[in-house]
Order: C-alpha cells, then sequence, then structure tokens
C-alpha cells in the first residue's frame, strides 16, 4: 500500500525529489506545504518505526503510478515462466518404455520446465510400495545431472507416489 500526503503520518519526513537529491528532513506539516507549494504529491518510500523517521519522493502521484506499473511490466516480461508437465505412469510399465520416458523427461528438464513424477500402484500393486519407491528414487538419480529435488523421499498421494524434479539451469 501507498501511502501519500495526508496519509503520511510520521512525525518527520525525509524528502527525496525526482533527481532523486536529499532535500533533507522536515516536520510532516512543513513537508506537506512544500509539495504544496510545487503543486506535486508526497509518496511514502519507507518507514523507519524505531526512529519515526518517513522517507517521501516529492513528485506527481499519477506519473509516479505509470512509472511503477510500466516498470512492474517490464520486469514481467524478461522473467521465465516454468511450467510443470505431469507424467503418469503405471508401476507395471516394462523396462523400454521407462526408458524412453526418461529421456522426454530428460528434454522437459533441457528446455526449462519442470517435471512432476506419478506413479499409480492399483489394486494389488499397493503391496508393492517399497519398489514403486524404489523406481523412483532411481529416476531421480538416472536424472540428477540435470535437476533437483525438492524432498529426497516420493510423496504419497492416495494411489500415487509422486516426486518433482526441478531443472537445475
Amino acid at each position: 500500500m501507498v501511502y501519500t500526503n495526508q496519509n503520511i503520518k510520521a512525525p518527520t519526513i525525509m524528502i527525496v525529489d525526482e533527481e532523486k537529491n536529499n532535500l533533507g528532513s522536515f516536520p510532516r506539516r512543513r513537508a506537506l506545504e512544500m509539495a504544496e507549494e510545487r503543486w506535486l504529491d508526497l509518496v511514502q518510500m519507507h518507514y523507519d518505526p524505531i526512529k519515526q523517521v518517513c522517507t517521501a519522493i516529492i513528485t506527481d502521484y499519477g506519473k509516479y503510478m505509470y512509472q511503477k506499473q510500466k516498470d512492474q511490466k517490464e520486469k514481467k516480461k524478461t522473467q521465465k515462466q516454468r511450467s510443470l508437465k505431469e507424467l503418469k505412469v503405471s508401476y507395471a510399465i516394462w523396462e523400454n518404455d521407462l526408458k524412453m520416458k526418461v529421456r522426454k523427461w530428460r528434454e522437459f528438464l533441457e528446455w526449462w520446465d519442470n517435471v512432476k513424477f506419478l506413479l499409480r500402484l492399483r489394486w494389488r500393486e499397493r503391496i508393492y510400495a517399497d519398489k514403486a519407491i524404489v523406481k523412483l528414487k532411481g529416476i531421480v538419480t538416472e536424472l540428477e545431472d540435470i535437476s533437483k529435488t525438492q524432498f529426497p523421499h516420493p510423496k504419497k498421494e492416495a494411489q500415487w507416489y509422486s516426486i518433482v524434479l526441478f531443472s537445475k539451469s
């Protein structure tokens, strides 16, 4: 939340102008008068509750908010979006099929995507839960050169065991 003009409650306000020059510290009333004389607004940047001093910039509030939103949009454009790919396999998957899937998962991890592995145990397969965990850990060790995991052990969800791998790069 941005406090402006009368909403700033600090008794002492250190004023900075638009060119980032420090104008000094003033009592609240004098700082508000200075902003009013210039037909500009005081916008609170930082408040120190111990010293009860506020740092405020003297500027046009509308122009300030427009520039702030513009900067946030620019930052958002430059951020790389990471998606989470969810890959489901059965416990009874054959070894060759599993190797083919691991190759595909490696591609996803190289392209900055995060991968969530889901291994399903049906009916009587549930007695092999320990073997399912070993199978998932084997996949994790096979991909550990390009990925990392948050938790060392797979998570139990209803009839699924899952683990999430994050791309290292």
